[in-house]
Parts: structure tokens; C-alpha cells; sequence
């Protein structure tokens, strides 16, 4: 049976729209994207006001009067709109971008470095432990990411005696790379796989009733 609750159909009319998309740009696409773009817009002001309201209540009650700081970086960067006084806005985009590089660096050594030696070294220990598939699988782990550890670091050629040994673990590296880019591809279009399956299932299920 056929949906009778508005919303549904305003759903399935702009998802019919962002399909014509398939055959080309014309006016019902553009439809579909005003009305995803407007949308998007006007959440973002919304969260963007709520969000204001809820932090900066602690700094005009007195609870946090620190957060004065946060403001006034705030109402600075907002100069970045006039090109006579842009440079105020550099302040707090200079600031924004040190102390978000600092935690970023901090973060990255910790899960990244520390944490995949980590992981590393722990699996390495399990390749001699347990049933053969799961130590089969630690071994491919540990090997595809020595491998592309050994790609990354010497990206510059090695002489001496160890060179065709780093140089076929490179090469080795290397395909470990396009494996995971090739498996990221095929991850990605499954994705997006889902979210056209979902949409012909909002078109034929919950607004045809088929």
C-alpha cells in the first residue's frame, strides 16, 4: 500500500531526483542539491547558536569567567571577512593551528607509533601460540606491516650488501600497499552500495508499499 504520510513522499520525490543525476545535470537534481545544501546550512547555524548558548552560559553567569579568552578569539577571527583588518584573524588561526598540531602529534605518537609497535610486538609473540589459522594470520599481520613500515622508511636506495635484500622487501611493501588501497576501493563501493540498496528500499518498500 502506497504511503499516505507526507514526509515519505517529500523523501521519495528528492531521492528521485538525486538519481536523475545518472542521466545528467538538469532541474530536478539541482532541486534535490538546494534543498540538501539549504538544509545542511541552516543545522549548522542552529547546532552552531545551541552550541554558543550552552558553552558561553558558565562565562556570563561567572561560573567560568576564563572563557572570556575563548570569545575573544572567537569575535577575532571573524575579522578574517575584511581585508583591511585580516591580520587580527591570524591570531587566533595561529594559535587554533599550534595547539591543534601539538595534539595531533601528541595523539598520532601514542595510537599510531607507540600504539602499532605495540600491537606489533604482541602479535608477534602470538604467531607461535595457538591454532594454526589464527598464527597464520598474526604472520601475514606482522609481515605486511614490517614490509610497509620498511616501503616508508627507505625511500631512498640503499647501497651496500643489505640493499637487495631492503629492495625486495620494498617491492614487497609496495604491493602491500596497493592490496590495502584496492581492499579501501572495495570497501568504499560496498559502502556506497548500501546507501543506494537503502534508498530503493525507501522507494519501493516504505513509499510504494511493494
Amino acid at each position: 500500500m502506497i504511503s499516505t504520510d507526507p514526509w515519505v513522499w517529500l523523501s521519495a520525490f528528492l531521492t528521485i531526483c538525486s538519481f536523475t543525476l545518472l542521466y545528467g545535470d538538469n532541474p530536478l537534481f539541482r532541486i534535490a542539491e538546494y534543498v540538501y545544501v539549504s538544509v545542511m546550512v541552516a543545522h549548522s547555524v542552529v547546532t552552531g547558536i545551541t552550541t554558543l548558548s550552552s558553552r558561553f552560559t558558565p562565562l556570563f553567569t561567572g561560573a567560568q569567567p576564563h572563557l572570556i579568552v575563548t570569545l575573544i578569539l572567537g569575535i577575532m577571527s571573524l575579522f578574517v571577512v575584511w581585508r583591511k583588518y585580516a591580520w587580527i584573524a591570524s591570531f587566533p588561526i595561529s594559535i587554533m593551528l599550534g595547539v591543534g598540531t601539538g595534539l595531533t602529534m601528541r595523539t598520532m605518537m601514542r595510537t599510531d607509533l607507540v600504539g602499532n609497535m605495540s600491537a606489533v610486538i604482541s602479535e608477534t609473540a602470538k604467531i607461535f601460540i595457538g591454532p594454526p589459522a589464527s598464527r597464520l594470520g598474526y604472520f601475514i599481520r606482522v609481515v605486511f606491516t614490517l614490509s610497509g613500515l620498511v616501503y616508508l622508511l627507505f625511500t631512498i636506495f640503499i647501497k651496500g650488501p643489505v640493499s637487495k635484500p631492503i629492495g625486495y622487501i620494498r617491492t614487497f611493501g609496495k604491493y602491500v600497499f596497493i592490496t590495502y588501497l584496492g581492499l579501501q576501493v572495495g570497501n568504499d563501493i560496498i559502502m556506497f552500495q548500501g546507501l543506494v540498496t537503502s534508498a530503493l528500499v525507501r522507494l519501493f518498500k516504505t513509499w510504494l508499499g511493494i
